[in-house]
């Protein structure tokens, strides 16, 4: 079996994290990126993953797996990359031909894959994998599914989303998408209404990627999956340095001296964590990033490059690509209930005691004591 993992178009809000508009699935994540993830995911179960993308990075990154294939996307869209990566794959398409097709933009998490494939190899009919988020952005496209037979019963309304995997007939692919032009939630309806459909359901962790917001909350149960510590050889740990839960600590990062860290928590390569600073409740630090002397972050993300001054308090917040914070920034922070109609975070995960702080979008500047409000997008003076 050979899947097609769709890995280009526009970074959309994560550009304010990345730094550039480059593909969302090359989002950091402790471990590696999404795109490696999903790679790594995809291939305990196929033979080969060909990669869709118009992003050079990901190939980049797709061409240190022997299994990954990589297709530049020429034609636009979601469709358009679902066509380059069928043509490529499947030529000239038999009968029986089916093609795996997986989103680059979701997190999920063990058994998403799994369950969908095995879904798929008990039945003759077209699949696609739906979920049930706690609130609904207005594009995704709506099912219902009968709970008996597990057939998708009607298409545009209902309980559950398409979950952006699927296992469709090649033949229809490229009739409907590639030869008249239609959209990927029409052909889901035409599957439905015409040939039968069948859904798996999915209700483990899932969350699509589509603003910073989401990305905090899918890298907050990634790292809930940390169960002990892991310190690097080549790590430098100071006198007095405290280290609770689970941590983990990458090759050339320096802790200095007195510095607590409460995990889950990603400490990345060749970072610096100040004298007395305090990390605690799921933060990951990538790589080259500063945390200064006697600053303290909670459940946030701070991006590769980054620097935080001393003195500052972040929460519940991301510091983006090389963003600078200077001294004595606070991140105000409030319960996510209180802003959920201005950001709405599309995951099956429950939301309860989950708080909102900031985004310092990437290469900004903070000026020294500066109060950022709950809910911002700061991108500087």
């Amino acid at each position: 079996m050979k899947a097609i993992l769709l890995a280009g178009g526009p970074a959309k809000d994560l550009r304010y994290v990345l730094g550039s508009d480059s593909s969302r699935s090359l989002l950091r994540f402790p471990g590696g990126s999404l795109l490696e993830r999903s790679l790594r995911i995809l291939s305990e179960f196929v033979e080969e993953v060909y990669v869709v993308s118009d992003d050079n990075k990901v190939y980049e990154s797709c061409s240190q797996y022997h299994y990954c294939r990589f297709v530049v996307q020429q034609s636009p869209g979601i469709e358009g990359a679902v066509c380059d990566g069928v043509n490529r794959v499947y030529p000239s398409a038999g009968a029986e031909d089916h093609a795996l097709i997986v989103y680059g933009d979701i997190y999920y998490s063990s058994g998403f894959i799994e369950s969908h494939i095995a879904k798929s190899s008990t039945t003759y009919e077209p699949v696609i994998t739906v979920t049930r988020p706690l609130l609904l952005r207005g594009q995704y496209l709506r099912v219902e599914v009968d709970p008996v037979t597990m057939r998708v019963e009607d298409v545009g309304s209902g309980l559950y989303i398409f979950a952006g995997i699927a296992t469709l007939p090649v033949r229809s692919i490229k009739e409907y998408l590639c030869r008249q032009g239609r959209n990927m939630h029409e052909l889901i309806r035409e599957m439905a209404t015409k040939q039968g459909l069948q859904a798996s359901i999915w209700l483990g962790e899932w969350i699509d990627i589509d603003t910073p917001w989401d990305y905090l909350v899918a890298t907050r149960l990634e790292l809930g999956k940390l169960n002990k510590k892991v310190i690097s050889d080549n790590a430098r740990i100071g006198r007095g340095v405290v280290l609770e839960g689970p941590v983990y600590i990458d090759d050339g990062a320096i802790i200095d001296h007195y510095a607590v860290i409460k995990g889950p928590a990603y400490i990345g390569k060749n970072t610096l964590i100040g004298a007395r600073s305090f990390i605690r409740n799921t933060v990951a630090v990538y790589d080259n990033a500063i945390v200064g002397a006697c600053s303290e972050v909670k459940r946030s993300i701070v991006y590769s490059g980054a620097a935080i001054d001393s003195f500052s308090y972040i929460a519940d917040s991301i510091i983006g690509y090389k963003a600078h914070v200077a001294s004595y920034t606070i991140t105000l922070n409030m319960p996510y209930e209180g802003v959920s109609k201005e950001i709405i975070i599309m995951s099956t995960h429950p939301l309860e005691g989950l708080k909102v702080g900031s985004i310092i979008a990437a290469g900004s500047k903070t000026r020294p004591h500066t109060v950022i409000e709950p809910a911002t997008l700061f991108t500087g003076h």
